[in-house]
């Protein structure tokens, strides 16, 4: 069984991962990727966008939790971390391949994301 410590290491860990990665592709995108079709620039700095303010979510939820210590926090950075995932990663994905069925997970992290959110805010709440 995974501890909740080790939980939120690794939601750090990757919501740091998705971080860089974020910042190497919109290095990418205002350089090399201007050649691209401008509805797929504008679905990359989409993608982009909510990586990046969920990825500062995951810190928040983690900074919540230390001072907190209630676990459903965790939860709702899973759910960010999910949402980063299904969003911004299928909706890059389909700028360079062909995703087929992967593009119906596209709604699902949209949805990943206004539910960790509205989790952080009912949590917060009942303090």
């Amino acid at each position: 069984m995974i501890t909740i410590n080790t939980r939120i290491r690794i939601l750090q860990a990757f919501a740091g991962i998705f971080a860089a990665i974020a910042v190497l592709l919109s290095a990418w995108l205002s350089h090399a990727g201007k050649e691209l079709p401008l509805v797929s620039q504008n679905n990359i700095e989409t993608a982009l966008l909510f990586a990046f303010i969920h990825v500062l979510a995951i810190f928040i939820v983690v900074i919540a939790y230390n001072q907190s210590q209630r676990a459903v926090l965790v939860n709702c950075g899973y759910l960010f971390l999910f949402g980063i995932i299904a969003f911004s990663g299928v909706l890059i994905l389909k700028v360079f391949v062909a995703v087929g069925a992967l593009s119906k997970l596209t709604p699902i992290g949209g949805m990943a994301f206004v539910l960790g959110w509205l989790i952080l805010a009912f949590v917060q709440l009942k303090e």
